[in-house]
């Protein structure tokens, strides 16, 4: 009996890796490793192969509709110019978004905020899982942006656990010249001290503080981010000339790159 339990497993397991290779190849920029990390996943699942081969199916369409938003062409001037930033609570991303907007004379887009974003969060019911929609709303925001902006990122915005998903998102957001990445220090454990003590201040909640430690530790803000800026024993101002030095220093040195080749 157990046998023939490892023989049907074996056998669901070359039919389920034969459906991923035959979906996989339409995507090929999708790196290798990716691709064996879905088979890994697949691999001890326990349902039936209809109800497998079902699912993924629906995540490859769903990557198709990923695919389809993050190639959208975006305006140069747009690309060069926006400041997206990224990062934990209580960095200061909103303070700071508020602080280059006026400096640059540019719109401040919140993504967090439901009522500028309305039309986009009325859509929140028509996705099963809440990191679908976060997608689809920074990449619509991100794609129908019709002059520079200053960008004001949720602090899961950025972050992404599913790699294939994160690998989309980063295609997308690679176009930006200046994606800022704030955070108090170098140190993660630092960090995370640092803003626990802030945000328990505030009363966060144990949840809140938790997603917070995990933000900070995974590596999605800092594979992202072309700008770094670490804020410990610096107030708002301090930080915000601070920025406009590096984004400046950042565009020059794109500009002379850019002129070489």
């Amino acid at each position: 009996m157990d046998k023939e339990f490892y023989n049907n497993l074996q056998n669901k397991n070359e039919k389920t890796n034969n459906i991923i290779d035959l979906l996989s190849a339409k995507f090929p920029d999708i790196p290798k490793r990716y691709v064996e990390q879905v088979k890994i996943h697949y691999a001890n699942d326990k349902r039936n192969i209809q109800e497998i081969e079902k699912e993924i199916t629906n995540q490859a369409h769903k990557l198709s509709l990923m695919e389809k938003l993050v190639s959208q062409n975006i305006d140069e001037n747009i690309i060069k110019n926006s400041v997206l930033l990224i990062g934990p609570m209580g960095t200061g991303k909103s303070t700071l978004s508020k602080m280059i907007s006026t400096n640059l004379k540019m719109p401040r887009i919140s993504l967090d905020n439901r009522e500028q974003l309305k039309s986009f969060y009325d859509k929140r019911n028509y996705f099963n899982d809440f990191k679908d929609f976060e997608f689809y709303l920074t990449c619509s925001i991100l794609t129908n942006l019709t002059e520079p902006s200053v960008i004001d990122f949720g602090a899961g915005h950025s972050v992404y656990e599913n790699p294939i998903m994160f690998f989309e998102f980063q295609k997308l957001i690679s176009k930006f010249s200046n994606v800022v990445y704030i955070i108090p220090s170098e140190n993660k454990e630092e960090s995370i001290q640092i803003l626990n003590d802030r945000l328990t201040s505030r009363n966060v909640s144990l949840k809140e503080l938790n997603d917070n430690k995990h933000f900070i530790s995974v590596p999605c803000n800092e594979q992202l981010a072309t700008i770094t800026l670490y804020t410990k024993n610096k107030n708002p101002e301090q930080t915000c000339e601070e920025l406009m030095r590096k984004i400046e220093r950042n565009n020059t040195e794109k500009l002379t790159h850019r002129q070489r080749l």
